[in-house]
């Protein structure tokens, strides 16, 4: 039905813009959605595969992140339902297994309703505390994508339904094939009657069949997308035009944003950071080209010219590519990058098709697109109200996004014309709030240490000098986040002996654990889950409290100011202790 619809609107449109403009290029292709699932459902598994891992820590109740702190303007939170350790594991696979089902199309709506309801708990779950602006363009898309028909072609719920109509078919054939098994004779005798009977008949039975074939060939082969699917282009212009509007600082203005923040370790993924920070100039046309990009590019993929879209898209991926290349944000550049494939022109996924069946024939065969299946009337009017309202909601969501920017939006007075649904908006995870390194890209490198407070038999807050007898042991690993596992050696400096820690080969695993340390009220939660998790791991040595320090050095100069962030004890001997802790003297 989609096709049809596509079909017919494509006729209406071929009058207004010439002959020189084929039909099928003023739509999307539903091949370009096909592989924006299946980037998007890989994105996803790495998502959820990551989360698996530090589970204890962003997941759970007693993890880094406090339920109070949680604002509660989601509407489902799967995560906070489920009890234990146990049921958070047995929530995050049934994610993983939605996630793959997803992205090999197989049953495809319930599994993309499943991935939105679980990024929708995950945002909220997770909100006030580590969640980043990949959190909220998941959410985003996964919304969009169920008004999408992502399983038309190249999913294994297409194979599906084209094997059970070869299937269907297979009777008719049969029988087909024993008439032509019959007599000659008869066979000649049965045709002189029929044509006798009504003459001429067969010429136009003869003819009305060729056309009717014509025509479904017609209709099989294309590949033209609904008008919904311009809403996932819609989502990630709205986008980009917000985070270009709010890029306003000196350093967007100067040119100075991309080699500022490849300075940075927090954001710096070498050895590309370093090897492009040797070229300044070359950095600052990197940031005025990438705020040009943002203003200005998203407007080509609307235009109904392959060349036009081509463009779009290798801008926008070649510009998320490069930036994974050189800095660490988490997935965002994942979820990004596969939002822009539903641009893929036609003419280059006809010449990909053309490249699978050539090299993988099996393969290709499988993922041939079948004859669309029949909509009954009702059924096509609902399709076309249920597209008209996903428009209605994308307006609400632009203009609700315009309306918070205020004066940064020079579509406001438009924008206040449009009924307000911000409650909503924030229910379905909706608003548009985008900080991609605005209005200022970030000057402070960041790194943290995280010092645990042993137990001691002289070790105690009353005593004079107390502090020479207690054991020190460094929790924040080599490898990025709070590690209680390893090993506790016998030798260990006390709190008076102890010198300032050397840089950590890696500062954060993931762009969550960068987020948690950036903020000092963000970071709270990591002392009570430092003294629950020593307990489970190191019954025998008792862990009186923690210190966070801080390492910051402003750019351009590396010279390092370590600020103790905050002390936490885990009880109330070592309430006593922390609190009469002196400071290093390599603190500030």
């Amino acid at each position: 039905m989609a096709r049809r619809d596509a079909t017919t609107l494509g006729a209406m449109l071929e009058g207004a813009l010439g002959r020189n403009v084929l039909v099928s290029d003023v739509f999307l292709d539903l091949r370009a959605l096909a592989v924006f699932r299946l980037a998007l459902g890989v994105a996803l598994v790495v998502e959820v595969t990551e989360l698996i891992s530090h589970r204890a820590a962003f997941l759970d109740p007693e993890g880094v992140c406090p339920v109070e702190h949680i604002a509660s303007k989601a509407m489902f939170d799967l995560y906070l339902a489920a009890t234990g350790s146990e049921g958070i594991l047995l929530m995050l696979l049934v994610n993983l297994t939605s996630s793959l089902c997803f992205m090999l199309g197989f049953w495809t709506r319930t599994s993309a309703f499943l991935c939105w309801i679980f990024s929708l708990s995950q945002q909220h779950r997770l909100n006030n505390c580590v969640a980043y602006s990949g959190d909220a363009l998941r959410t985003c898309l996964l919304f969009w994508a169920q008004l999408q028909p992502l399983a038309d072609v190249w999913s294994l719920d297409a194979a599906n339904s084209l094997s059970k109509r070869v299937r269907r078919v297979e009777p008719e054939l049969v029988q087909d094939e024993a008439e032509l098994r019959t007599p000659v004779s008869g066979l000649r005798e049965r045709m002189k009657s029929t044509a006798c009977s009504n003459p001429g008949s067969g010429r136009e039975d003869a003819a009305v069949d060729e056309h009717d074939d014509r025509k479904d060939a017609r209709l099989n082969g294309g590949t033209a997308a609904p008008l919904c699917a311009f809403l996932l282009l819609m989502q990630m212009a709205s986008m980009y035009e917000y985070t270009a509007a709010t890029k306003v600082g000196s350093t967007w203005q100067q040119g100075s944003a991309v080699l500022q923040t490849l300075h940075l370790r927090q954001f710096a993924r070498e050895p590309m950071a370093g090897f492009l920070a040797m070229f300044p100039q070359l950095c600052q046309l990197l940031t005025h080209s990438t705020w040009y990009v943002e203003k200005f590019a998203w407007m080509l993929a609307f235009l109904p010219y392959p060349s036009a879209r081509m463009v779009v898209f290798c801008l926008f991926f070649g510009l998320h590519f490069g930036m994974n290349l050189a800095l660490r944000v988490g997935n965002f550049q994942l979820f990004a990058m596969s939002g822009w494939l539903v641009a893929l022109p036609r003419p280059f996924l006809d010449r990909f098709e053309a490249l699978l069946l050539r090299l993988w024939p099996q393969v290709g065969r499988a993922l041939q697109r079948g004859p669309p299946s029949a909509k009954t009337r009702p059924q096509q009017w609902l399709f076309g109200i249920v597209q008209l309202l996903g428009f209605v909601l994308m307006l609400v969501t632009v203009a609700e996004g315009c309306r918070f920017r205020g004066d940064k939006c020079s579509m406001l007075g438009a924008a206040k014309l449009v009924p307000k649904a911000d409650g909503w908006l924030a229910k379905l995870a909706l608003n548009q709030r985008w900080n991609m390194f605005s209005p200022d890209a970030p000057f402070k490198s960041l790194r943290v240490e995280l010092f645990g407070v042993l137990d001691a038999p002289k070790c105690r807050g009353d005593q004079d000098s107390f502090w020479h007898h207690c054991p020190v042991v460094e929790l924040w690993s080599s490898k990025g986040y709070p590690s209680f596992t390893a090993q506790i050696p016998t030798q260990l400096p006390n709190w008076g002996n102890m010198s300032m820690p050397a840089p950590k080969t890696v500062d954060f695993a993931t762009n969550r654990w960068r987020k948690l340390v950036e903020d000092v009220d963000h970071s709270m939660g990591l002392g009570g889950y430092s003294c629950l998790q020593w307990r489970a791991h190191n019954p025998r040595r008792k862990l009186l409290g923690v210190w966070l320090v801080r390492a910051r050095s402003h750019m351009p100069q590396e010279q390092e100011t370590l600020v103790g962030a905050f002390r936490h004890w885990c009880d109330a001997d070592g309430k006593a202790v922390l609190k009469s802790l002196p400071r290093q003297p390599w603190l500030s």
